[in-house]
């Protein structure tokens, strides 16, 4: 599907029916990411009222930022929706720790901030950011991705052998939703992920991995109720946490540069200022989110890949999803039902999903010239960014700051890339002439573009 053009295109009007269908299957992409605040609260032994104060607050950040992301005049025109992000957890793990949710927000506002003003400097972001470096970061979005997908799709928790039960559960999850994409039915490939998430909890039921008696406690809950957002305790900074968040914000960066690579490249509907936009709109909703009280958040790699796999690219989705995550914010059994969702369904999204942004990757990688530097350039980051994964412990004893860059492989492996990228380019000219015949020029062009990374595609033409 990734070589398809998409059936719906940013500009398309969707039916009734494919819209509602389409948001629905982008929020239970949403939804594994919904354990984020829960996972920030836990670590600080939050109470059940922090907890599901910070992810309504959280939704309704994000419903906010979508909408502004989405939006065709002022944001990018992809359906990017907006969610809480993973580059953000041990510096906002930290945050919490040291000085509760005002010390959160006000670092999240001011790293929202710096994202904004990083945003009018993008012409400068081809030489950071050149495309093989855009195509690591997208690898190594899956590979860290790992330690969150695969203990739910197996049913794992807090470091457990996989449950035998949970594993079938979320192998008939994955396998119906791979299924369903390749059938020839258009219902089919639309909604392949709702479907085989149905049959991944009807299984689920089957084989005991959900309990009916947990739909108990839904009567318990108000139909809605308004958060209490953080402004009311006023905000707190701490200089000595800038390094943590410095590093969440480049992470995000980069995961959002490959991003609206891989939908402009997708939808053809990309220019030169999609990416400053881009920046600009995910700083603004960061500082918005943090302002309310919420989490780190930044663009959604799953959701772009839902987008590439189904071929439904409607900005008119994103709208949807921003609308529906702010009301969600309001009803606390929304909350809930992220939270009961059968870990192995949600597991088998993720993979699924995570794999068409990895495939982005490896084709842009696959389709630039690389001379020895650029292979070491490439493949480095990509070793240390595995390392910091599969070692952890080699880099245990590294004073807090330094070790907070080998958190994940996808901090690792993207802050190595931009930096050998960089040195690798000294010494290379701008430009190269030579004087040849013409069974020569063929040979010199080849050097040429291996030596600027050119497009194959460009190259033999």
């Amino acid at each position: 599907m990734a070589d398809e053009p998409p059936v719906y295109n940013t500009d398309d009007a969707l039916p009734k029916g494919t819209l509602l269908l389409s948001v629905i299957q982008h929020l239970f992409a949403i939804a594994v990411y919904m354990t984020y605040p829960v996972i920030i609260s836990a670590a600080v032994c939050g109470t059940a009222d922090m907890t599901a104060n910070l992810i309504s607050l959280t939704l309704i950040g994000c419903g906010f930022a979508t909408l502004l992301l989405s939006s065709k005049r002022f944001g990018t025109g992809f359906p990017m929706p907006i969610i809480p992000n993973s580059s953000y957890l041990p510096a906002s793990v930290l945050a919490v720790g040291a000085g509760g949710i005002p010390l959160l927000s006000g670092m999240l506002i001011l790293s929202g901030l710096l994202e904004m003003l990083v945003s009018r400097f993008t012409r400068f972001f081809r030489r950071i950011f050149p495309e093989e470096v855009t195509g690591v970061v997208l690898f190594l979005l899956g590979i860290a991705i790992i330690p969150t997908a695969f203990p739910l799709f197996f049913g794992s928790t807090n470091g457990s052998p996989l449950d035998p039960a949970s594993a079938v559960v979320g192998a008939v999850t994955l396998l119906s939703i791979i299924l369903f994409s390749i059938a020839k039915p258009r219902f089919c490939k639309f909604y392949s992920t709702i479907l085989g998430m149905a049959l991944g909890c009807v299984t689920a039921v089957i084989l005991g991995v959900f309990s009916g008696d947990v739909l108990a406690e839904a009567a318990d809950l108000a139909l809605f109720a308004i958060p209490t957002p953080a402004f009311l305790f006023g905000y707190t900074f701490d200089a000595a946490l800038l390094v943590p968040f410095l590093i969440g914000v480049v992470c995000i960066i980069m995961k959002t540069a490959g991003n609206l690579t891989l939908l402009s490249s997708y939808t053809g509907k990309g220019d030169r200022n999609t990416l400053s936009r881009g920046l600009l709109l995910e700083g603004a909703g960061l500082s918005l989110t943090g302002a309310l009280g919420g989490i780190g958040v930044g663009t959604s790699s799953s959701d772009a890949g839902l987008v590439v796999s189904t071929g439904i690219a409607s900005r008119k989705i994103g709208v949807g999803v921003g609308l529906l995550l702010i009301l969600f914010g309001f009803m606390p059994v929304v909350a809930w039902v992220f939270r009961i969702l059968p870990r192995p369904v949600l597991g088998a999204v993720l993979l699924y999903a995570i794999v068409f942004v990895m495939i982005g990757g490896i084709q842009s990688l696959s389709s630039r010239m690389l001379d020895t530097r650029r292979t070491f350039a490439v493949l480095l980051p990509i070793l240390i960014g595995v390392s910091s994964g599969f070692c952890p412990y080699l880099y245990a004893d590294l004073p807090a700051w330094a070790a907070l860059f080998f958190a994940s492989p996808l901090t690792a492996g993207s802050i190595t890339a931009v930096l050998l990228g960089m040195l690798f380019k000294i010494g290379i000219p701008h430009r190269k002439s030579a004087v040849l015949e013409h069974a020569a020029v063929y040979d010199f062009v080849q050097e040429c573009g291996k030596l600027w990374t050119l497009n194959r595609l460009q190259v033999s033409a």
